[in-house]
């Protein structure tokens, strides 16, 4: 009999927690308490780091926010700017050019006539045309020239040399305009003398061929490089200097 009495005490009890519990979640709203809030709401603060906090679907949180778009457009701008970069970088050629226009005009510092050894000596202003094919200015620090004798064609005698040390500074991206001056020193000797002081040089007007090897300097962004042009030019070589008023 006591048997009996305790087993249906302990059905009773349990009958009375499910319809308890069954109240509660009524009471909920259909809901069921938070297992890890134990009923409260509430979570202990040292559980604070350790429990995963739940977000519903519809959060603004966890809706796109296109982030791979932004990413891929910074790409885009940065391959467009360094391009960009890369391509006014890249070095282009710097240029010489002549039109090898005779001399008229020299300025003779000495001259000698047999019985002495023939000689005249003699100085000019040369020039030649550049062109920059660049982004960016390029720096001319130096021309310098060789001048060679072609009073015959197979001549090959150095007779004088020409130099320009001034910097000179070649905008970006320009054509031929650009003119760079080099000053020439030049002395005739032996035949080559005797034709220039010639008694008809009075008359006339007489000219030396002569091969200008022309070598230029160039710096850009700490970078040293040369160009170099050969030309053959005439050049007056007559006593009075001026070869126009003859």
């Amino acid at each position: 009999m006591a048997a009996t009495a305790c087993t249906q005490s302990l059905q009773q009890f349990e009958l009375a927690i499910t319809s308890l519990h069954s109240d509660y979640t009524e009471l909920m709203g259909g809901s069921v308490p938070c297992p890890s809030c134990k009923g409260t709401g509430r979570i202990p603060k040292e559980m604070e780091e350790t429990l995963v906090a739940l977000i519903p679907l519809n959060d603004d949180r966890l809706k796109p926010k296109r982030t791979w778009f932004w990413v891929l457009i910074g790409i885009a701008v940065c391959a467009v700017l360094a391009s960009g970069a890369i391509f006014m970088l890249v070095p282009r050629s710097v240029e010489l050019y002549s039109n090898s226009p005779a001399i008229n005009i020299i300025h003779v510092t000495d001259k000698r006539v047999p019985p002495d050894p023939p000689e005249i000596r003699f100085h000019f202003m040369n020039y030649v045309n550049i062109s920059n094919a660049n982004y960016y200015v390029v720096q001319v620090v130096n021309t310098s020239a060789t001048v060679v004798s072609k009073f015959q064609p197979w001549s090959s005698d150095v007779i004088g040399s020409g130099l320009n040390s001034t910097t000179v500074a070649i905008a970006p991206l320009s054509s031929r305009n650009n003119v760079l001056m080099f000053n020439n020193s030049v002395t005739l000797t032996d035949v080559v003398a005797q034709y220039c002081q010639a008694s008809f040089s009075r008359l006339t007007s007489l000219y030396v061929n002569m091969q200008f090897h022309i070598v230029v300097s160039l710096v850009y962004f700490n970078h040293r490089e040369q160009v170099s042009l050969t030309t053959t030019q005439q050049v007056c070589c007559v006593p009075s200097g001026n070869c126009t008023s003859t």
